[in-house]
């Protein structure tokens, strides 16, 4: 019996495989470097660096993670002295994330390295072919996005 589906040519695979090699990368390029942060931690702390201090829940929306994956992250860049929590202005009962001066003076070299990376992985594409990338993926985001409502 010949199976019809070629899970090589599947959008999952292929998006998963290259997500693992550029998370890989990070990884290690970051270790190297002499900076104790998971890609994933990098993920929240430039999410929180571009679009401010927001609650647990929020940031869990924003990266697509579950309610105890968010709180392990949390956790995890609190110890490090990566994120604080500080209380809401606006509502004293919530508890906002934000990023530390030591995320701050550290975020430079961590964008540097990632930029790196994603020249690396864009090798041989043109200026149109990056956007298109882009383009494309940001789509397939909002499709599964408005999917999965």
């Amino acid at each position: 019996m010949t199976f019809s589906y070629d899970h090589n040519q599947s959008l999952g695979y292929l998006t998963g495989i290259a997500s693992r090699l550029l998370s890989n990368l990070l990884a290690t390029r970051l270790k190297a470097a002499g900076i104790e942060m998971t890609p994933e931690q990098w993920g929240a702390i430039i999410m929180l660096l571009n679009d401010g201090a927001m609650t647990q829940g929020q940031l869990g929306a924003r990266l697509h993670l579950e309610k105890s994956s968010v709180s392990r992250l949390i956790n995890g860049l609190e110890k490090r002295g990566w994120i604080e929590r500080i209380k809401d202005r606006n509502d004293s009962r919530q508890k906002l994330v934000a990023p530390t001066p030591k995320a701050l003076d550290t975020a430079e070299h961590c964008a540097t390295l990632a930029r790196a990376i994603h020249e690396e992985a864009q090798l041989g594409m043109n200026e149109h072919d990056k956007i298109a990338s882009r383009s494309l993926l940001s789509r397939i985001i909002r499709n599964l996005e408005g999917a999965s409502r």
